[in-house]
C-alpha cells in the first residue's frame, strides 16, 4: 500500500498498494499500464476474517464522524449559504479561457488547480483552452457551473468541494493516467474526510488522490493487478470501485494513514522504534522481514495484512486506531501510545467524548499563550540562532516566514525542557520536526520582541555596509544605477552568523547563504528610492490607487540624497517582517 516516492529504489513498489492476498511476482517497470483481467469471483475484502483491522460495522460506526456534504445539490447549497470572505472584492478572471465573474477567490483557485498540471509534465488529452473545449461561458461565469460543464453536473461540485476545503485533486486533467470518478465514487472520497480532523490530515498542498485509468493497473503488480485495491499516492484502481462503500473508505483512510508516516522527513514507519516494535529487520536486498515468532510473543499484528511489512504494520494500525482501537490498545499497548502521541496529537476514538476533546498540541498552545517567560540568555540564543533568517528576508531569497519557523523551533526546544514534568506524557517529536526544523507549537509575542530587537540592527548594518561604496554614488546617477551600488553588499558576510553549529549540518531546508543577495538588495534600494506601499494597507483597493509611503529627505549626505534615511529603512524593515 505504501508508495515511496520515485527517487527510492523501485524494489520496494510491490509492498506500497493495498491488495488482497496473493503470492508475490516479479517486478516489472512501475511507470508501464497493462490491460486489467478482474477475476469474476472477488473476495469479500471488508469481511475475510482477520485480514483487515476493522470490519465493516466498526467503519461505518466510527466515533467522531462529521456529517459532510456528499451530494451535489448539498454542496451548491452549502456555497450558496457561505458568507463571502473578508475582504472580498468583485472582479473578473480568466481561468484557461474561462471568464469567471464576482466569484469567491477560493473557488477561482480551486478551478484553476483543478484545470492546471500539478507537476511539470504533459497530461493527455488535456485541453489546451478549456473554453474552446467545452463552450463554459457565456453559460457559465461562475467556478461552480464551469466545474459541472467540464467535469458533469454531478462530479462537477463534488470536486471542487474536495479542492477547495481540503487542498485535495481529483482531476484527470492534473496527473497522469487519471480517469473520470463517479458520482458515488467520489462521495465516498468525501464520506473518509469526514473521519479526519482538518488540522489531522496529513497532505501537502494540491495532494493528488486520482481515480486511476480505467481498464488498466501497473505492469509492476503482475498478477496481483487484479487485487490491488489502491496505492498510498493515491492512486484508486477498479478493484477498489468494486468494493463496497464502506470497503472503498476504509481503503481510502489505509491509504491516508501511509500518508501520516510520509509526511514526515523522519518516516515514523522506517523508524527504529516502530521497526523494534514488531521485530522487523531489514535484509540485504532492503526488504524487510518480522521474527514472527518473537514478534507475536510481544507484539502481535492486528491483521494479517499488517503482517506484510513494517509499512503495512503502520498503516493497519493507525486504521486500527481510527474504527478498533480496543484491539491495536489489546495487541500492542506500545504501537498504541506512539501513534497516539506521534500521529493524533494525543487524541483517542474510544468513545465520541475521547475524540472530541482538545488535541495536546491545542493544549500547549494554550500554554504558551498563556505567557511564558525567557531568560534574557534564552532569547539570545534564540536570536543569534535566527539572525541568518532575519537576515535573508530583508536582503536575502528568503520569506519572513522561515524567520517565524527558527523562533518557533527554538523556542520549542526551551519549552519542553521546562515543561517535561508538567506534561508526563510530552512527546518531543509530536512538537516538532527537527529535520526541517519547523515546530508545531507558536510563540508570537517572542517573535514580535525578537524581531523589534533585530530591526534596528539590521538597518544599521546595511547603512553601515553601504556607506562603504559611497564613493561611487553620483549625483546625476539614474535611481536603477544608484542602487547598483547598493548590491555591492552581496560581497559582505552576515554579522554574529554561527556557520558550524550541528542543526545546520543536519537541517534539510536551512539557506547556507551567508551574504545578502545582489536582487534582494537592489530591490530593497529601489523600493525606497521610488516609495512603497506599506503591507498594512496593500488591500486591492489600495493597490489600485497605489499610495505611497515616501521617504523623506532629510539631508544632503550620500546616503540620504535618494531618500533612504535609517528612520525609513527602519520603517521598511519593520514593515516587511511583520508577522502578524
Amino acid at each position: 500500500m505504501k508508495f515511496f516516492s520515485l527517487i527510492l529504489a523501485s524494489v520496494f513498489v510491490l509492498i506500497s498498494c493495498t491488495h488482497f492476498q496473493t503470492k508475490v511476482q516479479p517486478q516489472a517497470s512501475y511507470d508501464t499500464l497493462v490491460p486489467l483481467q478482474l477475476n469474476e469471483e472477488r473476495i469479500p475484502a471488508a469481511e475475510e476474517m482477520n485480514w483487515w483491522s476493522a470490519n465493516a460495522s466498526q467503519v461505518e460506526k466510527a466515533t467522531c464522524r462529521v456529517k459532510l456534504p456528499t451530494a451535489t445539490k448539498d454542496i451548491l447549497d452549502y456555497y450558496a449559504k457561505k458568507p463571502a470572505s473578508p475582504g472580498y472584492e468583485g472582479g473578473h478572471v480568466y481561468i484557461s479561457g474561462i471568464l469567471l465573474e464576482d466569484e469567491r477567490p477560493e473557488l477561482v483557485l480551486a478551478l484553476a488547480k483543478l484545470l492546471s498540471p500539478a507537476r511539470e509534465q504533459t497530461i493527455e488529452g488535456a485541453p489546451k483552452n478549456f473554453q474552446e473545449a467545452f463552450n463554459v461561458n457565456p453559460q457559465c461565469k461562475k467556478a461552480l457551473c464551469a466545474s459541472q460543464k467540464i467535469f458533469g453536473a454531478a462530479v462537477g461540485p463534488q470536486m471542487m468541494y474536495l479542492m477547495e476545503q481540503f487542498d485535495v485533486n481529483t482531476s484527470r486533467y492534473s496527473f497522469k493516467n487519471a480517469d473520470a470518478f463517479s458520482s458515488s465514487e467520489i462521495a465516498d472520497v468525501i464520506r473518509v474526510f469526514e473521519l479526519i480532523r482538518p488540522e489531522q490530515i496529513p497532505f501537502q498542498s494540491n495532494k493528488q488522490l486520482i481515480k486511476f485509468k480505467r481498464g488498466y493497473t501497473r505492469a509492476a503488480y503482475g498478477s496481483d493487478g487484479d487485487t490491488v485495491l489502491a496505492n498510498a499516492s493515491i492512486e484508486l484502481f477498479d478493484s477498489w470501485s468494486r468494493q463496497s462503500s464502506i470497503m472503498r473508505q476504509y481503503t481510502l483512510y489505509h491509504e491516508v494513514a501511509h500518508n501520516y508516516s510520509d509526511n514526515h522527513f523522519s518516516d515514523y514507519d522506517r523508524s527504529n522504534a516502530w521497526l523494534a516494535l514488531s521485530n522487523w529487520k531489514e535484509n540485504s536486498n532492503g526488504e524487510f522481514e518480522a521474527q514472527k515468532r518473537k514478534a507475536q510473543q510481544g507484539h502481535p499484528f492486528v491483521s494479517r495484512y499488517g503482517e506484510t511489512n513494517p509499512f503495512e504494520d503502520f498503516a493497519e494500525s493507525v486504521t486500527a486506531y481510527r474504527f478498533n482501537p480496543t484491539l491495536l490498545k489489546r495487541t500492542s499497548s506500545d504501537k498504541y501510545n506512539l501513534i497516539k502521541l506521534l500521529v493524533f496529537d494525543g487524541l483517542e476514538f474510544t468513545s465520541n467524548a475521547a475524540c472530541s476533546q482538545p488535541t495536546l498540541k491545542t493544549q500547549y498552545q494554550k500554554q504558551v499563550d498563556a505567557g511564558i517567560s525567557f531568560s534574557r540568555e534564552q532569547k539570545d540564543a534564540i536570536k543569534n540562532s535566527c539572525r541568518q533568517s532575519y537576515y535573508q528576508s530583508i536582503v536575502g531569497r528568503s520569506p519572513v516566514s522561515f524567520f517565524a519557523n527558527c523562533v518557533d523551533y527554538e523556542a520549542t526546544q526551551v519549552w519542553q525542557k521546562q515543561n517535561i514534568n508538567k506534561f508526563p506524557g510530552l512527546v518531543p517529536q509530536s512538537l516538532y520536526e527537527e529535520k526541517l526544523r519547523i515546530s508545531n507549537l507558536k510563540f508570537k509575542g517572542l517573535k514580535k520582541e525578537l524581531t523589534q530587537e533585530l530591526a534596528p540592527e539590521a538597518a544599521d548594518w546595511i547603512l553601515d555596509v553601504v556607506k562603504i561604496y559611497t564613493y561611487r554614488m553620483k549625483p546625476e546617477m539614474t535611481n536603477s544605477e544608484y542602487c547598483d551600488v547598493w548590491a555591492e553588499i552581496k560581497n559582505r558576510v552576515y554579522p554574529s552568523i554561527n556557520t558550524q553549529s550541528e542543526w545546520r549540518r543536519n537541517s534539510y531546508l536551512i539557506v547556507r547563504d551567508y551574504s545578502p543577495n545582489e536582487g534582494a538588495a537592489r530591490g530593497l534600494c529601489l523600493d525606497l528610492v521610488q516609495g512603497f506601499t506599506p503591507r498594512s494597507k496593500s488591500t486591492v483597493s489600495s493597490i489600485k490607487s497605489w499610495v505611497k509611503e515616501k521617504a523623506l529627505i532629510e539631508s544632503q549626505e550620500p546616503l540620504q540624497e535618494r531618500g533612504i534615511t535609517r528612520e525609513t529603512l527602519l520603517k521598511y524593515i519593520l514593515d516587511r517582517t511583520d508577522l502578524k
